[in-house]
């Protein structure tokens, strides 16, 4: 039976279809190196501004920053101070509770050790 022109066009279509999936594959492709390559020049044009600003205020502001920088590291300094004179205050007044605690726990040590030196004994005799 020979195929009319009609009986093809179930193959022009699937070809066509083919085709026009692969081209926007590609173009999805593209798409997406173009964005990649515009975000890193992007990325690199706000680096260079950011650069730029840094170099020219520091020259500017450079006193300034300096002060500020001594400020910041006086504040840490004074914060550290504080704090470990705090935790000073709170290890002596916790040590003899610390103290206290630890002489309970030896003394329920020995008392443990008495009694299982004496089953032991007890066993040992037993035998």
């Amino acid at each position: 039976m020979a195929r009319t022109p009609a009986t093809n066009l179930d193959l022009i279509l699937l070809a066509f279809l083919h085709g026009t999936f692969i081209a926007c594959a590609l173009l999805v492709v593209v798409l997406l190196l173009l964005i990649a390559m515009l975000l890193s020049f992007s990325v690199s044009v706000v680096s260079i501004v950011v650069i730029d600003l840094y170099s020219l205020s520091y020259s500017t502001f450079s006193s300034y920053f300096q002060t500020l920088a001594a400020n910041l590291e006086l504040g840490f300094v004074l914060i550290l101070c504080v704090l470990t004179s705090q935790a000073i205050a709170v290890v002596s007044a916790a040590q003899p509770w610390y103290q206290r605690t630890t002489s309970n726990i030896k003394v329920k040590a020995r008392r443990a050790m008495t009694r299982f030196d004496a089953l032991l004994l007890v066993i040992t005799q037993r035998c």
